[in-house]
């Protein structure tokens, strides 16, 4: 369960599939939640009371405007208390079609900022992707790996991580969460993995990220004192990277043909192939909900075998 913070003031900035359960998670955890919202596909969450957990009451306002505008004047602007504790970026690795990588995480990282110094922010999370990486070769990815740009989409990633994590004052914590595979109710990764056991070059590490433990671990982040003052950046997935071979061989997939071609796994800017290690997250105290994608799938209704190990 999520720590309680009635009275909070918080900002969730792109309620998309993640930004929207995030949302409604920490309203029922009594704080009172603005969304910001600058896209018109996605239906907004609307402005409502929400009632939580054992009383916990908050509330749900909902906003359409552009983080990307900073502090200039608009209606979302003045719509906003005067102080807010804490901003969620929920942006990465989602964009609007005809938006370039540059202008979509860079700019929304320089929004964020400039409205957490406006209103005196004290914590800020930002869910990158563990596609900062760009790793193909089937190594270890970790926090303090030296991170280069293979291409644009992973040069927008690595310059905003490097904003936000730049510009910390004495008051406020800037965290980014390195997000993998995210899956979870609505969003299911079953059907990639059962056309057929792959092998050979096509079996990568896959690594996932179950929706509702992101939301568990950006609320985790922001009620850690110590860290005001500081940034932190932190792989969040179930740290449990499994091989697409096993993956669906859990889910019954037939073995591959001779001769036959598996479509491979691919992450947005290209070949994924890498273990992600959260050993820095969990020992923050954070654990996953879902420690192993089969699990996860578990959860959606699949019924996986349980002899399939990693």
């Amino acid at each position: 369960m999520l720590d309680r913070r009635v009275g909070q003031q918080l900002l969730v900035v792109g309620p998309g599939w993640l930004g929207r359960a995030a949302a409604l998670a920490l309203s029922a955890e009594g704080a009172d939640v603005w969304t910001l919202q600058r896209s018109a596909i996605t239906p907004p969450l609307t402005s409502r009371p929400v009632a939580g957990v054992d009383g916990a009451y908050g509330t749900i306002t909902a906003l359409r405007g552009d983080i990307r505008t900073g502090v200039e004047p608009s209606d979302w602007l003045s719509a906003l208390p005067n102080r807010l504790d804490g901003i969620v970026l929920c942006i990465a690795p989602s964009r609007a079609a005809g938006d370039s990588h540059q202008s979509t995480y860079p700019a929304a990282v320089r929004g964020v900022l400039a409205l957490a110094r406006a209103r005196a922010c004290r914590w800020l999370v930002y869910t990158s992707s563990t596609g900062v990486y760009g790793r193909s070769d089937g190594g270890e990815s970790r926090e303090s790996d030296t991170l280069v740009a293979h291409d644009e989409r992973q040069q927008a990633l690595i310059d905003a991580e490097r904003l936000m994590l730049n510009e910390v004052s004495e008051a406020a914590s800037h965290t980014v969460l390195r997000v993998a595979g995210l899956y979870g109710p609505g969003r299911d990764p079953a059907a990639r993995f059962r056309t057929a056991v792959p092998s050979g070059a096509d079996d990568v590490w896959c690594n996932f990220s179950w929706r509702d433990d992101v939301i568990s671990a950006i609320a985790f982040v922001m009620t850690d004192a110590s860290a005001v003052g500081t940034s932190r950046v932190y792989n969040c997935a179930d740290g449990t990277p499994l091989r697409s071979s096993t993956i669906a061989r859990a889910l019954g997939a037939p073995d591959v043909a001779e001769g036959a071609s598996f479509p491979p796994a691919r992450s947005p800017s290209g070949r994924s192939n890498q273990r992600i290690v959260t050993d820095a997250l969990r020992a923050t105290g954070w654990s996953p909900q879902m420690p192993t994608v089969l699990d996860g799938l578990r959860a959606l209704g699949h019924h996986p075998t349980e002899d399939a190990t990693p």
